[in-house]
């Protein structure tokens, strides 16, 4: 498949739901309508009592609240690839609120 084929390729992202409490949020950037881009790291509960929690990067472009609040939302996962200067693709995906 061709570069020209890989961009009219339509992609339906994943939906997930997170619940969890909000460890930090804050101003990362702006779009290019000089909206902001607002990072909110997520803490969700451990599944027991010897394992970490998991931490979540949602980005947005609002804040879902203060930290240490407890809040339940559902965010896209989107991928944004780039080339390295070797030529080589990367694929890394994101969390981003719906």
């Amino acid at each position: 498949m061709t570069d020209k084929a890989a961009d009219k390729k339509i992609v339906n992202n994943a939906t997930i739901w997170l619940e969890g409490r909000i460890q930090s949020v804050q101003q990362v950037g702006t779009d290019k309508e000089n909206f902001p881009i607002i990072e909110n790291i997520i803490i969700t509960p451990a599944v027991d009592n010897y394992s970490h929690p998991n931490k979540y990067c949602v980005m947005s472009r609002s804040k879902f609240g203060n930290p240490n609040e407890n809040i339940t939302i559902q965010a896209e996962v989107q991928c944004r690839p780039w080339k390295d200067s070797k030529g080589r693709w990367h694929y890394p995906h994101y969390l981003w609120a719906v």
